[in-house]
């Protein structure tokens, strides 16, 4: 591991390339909505059919990563690989959604990202973890303190879409962070000041595939290089990480697909405070 200047950072990062530097709203593809009948599958002429299923890759069930994409950018593998008639629970509100009615849903995969949300940096490599049988999606919307989530579970080797409910995330593990996470990304003062002094950078070394290089930046340095935050939502993916709301450290995943993008924020707590500490771009 190299450690170097600040100024050959500077010089590196004014060449980087990279997607969605700057503030904006990276998550701007509008949820699908449950009930939109514009959108309704047409499912007598997508079931999957002997040829259809060949197709899929035999490895797909191996981990939910695998599993996700296909499900997500496949209109009939989706409808294969949904439970219905599927329960639909808004709050204390149950439906039962037929195949019929399905609106195909894309979740996350039309994002320029999506975030994965962390305690501990062990619990990040659970991704790749081939005996997870049941992973959580989730729409986070921050300025209603809502959440909408998709329970996919692995039965006889086959991922499902088992359920979705929508409620509040009020009282829940992660509610603190993200009041300060929201505040963190939609104002610019209040970010400024919950930013370390001298914040760790941490990035791929140009000149050496398999090595990173370090560095210390300032918080003008970051407001140049900062990558896009979301704003009033954001995903999440549970795939079993634990999570404590009095735990002192808070990790958000920036993750493209198929693009090599990859950013990361790590947060510590210091008393009833958060502040940014570390930003890791490993984008390639």
């Amino acid at each position: 591991m190299k450690t170097l200047s600040v100024g050959f950072i500077m010089l590196f990062l004014c060449y980087a390339c990279k997607p969605g530097n700057g503030s904006s709203d990276g998550n701007s593809v509008a949820m699908t909505a449950v009930g939109d009948s514009s959108a309704v599958v047409q499912a007598d002429s997508l079931v999957m059919d002997s040829a259809a299923k060949a197709a899929i890759p035999k490895n797909i069930d191996e981990t939910f990563d695998d599993f996700v994409y296909t499900y997500a950018s496949d209109k009939r593998f989706q409808l294969y690989r949904t439970h219905f008639p599927l329960p639909y629970v808004k709050d204390t509100v149950r439906v039962e959604i037929k195949r019929s009615e399905w609106i195909h849903d894309a979740l996350y995969t039309n994002l320029e990202f999506y975030n994965i949300l962390f305690d501990k940096e062990e619990d990040m490599e659970i991704e790749k973890d081939t005996r997870t049988d049941k992973v959580n999606v989730s729409w986070l919307f921050l300025d209603k303190k809502e959440a909408r989530h998709y329970y996919f579970e692995r039965n006889k080797g086959y991922w499902m879409l088992e359920n979705i409910t929508q409620k509040s995330y009020e009282g829940g593990p992660n509610e603190a962070f993200l009041s300060f996470f929201y505040e963190f990304c939609n104002d610019s003062v209040f970010q400024r000041e919950h930013i370390a002094p001298s914040l760790k950078f941490v990035t791929n070394d140009p000149d050496d595939d398999f090595n990173v290089i370090e560095a210390f930046i300032s918080v003008d340095q970051w407001f140049a290089f900062r990558p896009s935050l979301p704003k009033n939502k954001m995903t999440n993916i549970d795939y079993g990480q634990s999570y404590s709301a009095k735990s002192r450290h808070k990790i958000v995943t920036f993750r493209g697909i198929g693009t090599g993008y990859s950013n990361t924020l790590f947060f510590t707590r210091d008393g009833n405070s958060w502040k940014l500490t570390e930003y890791e771009d490993l984008s390639n």
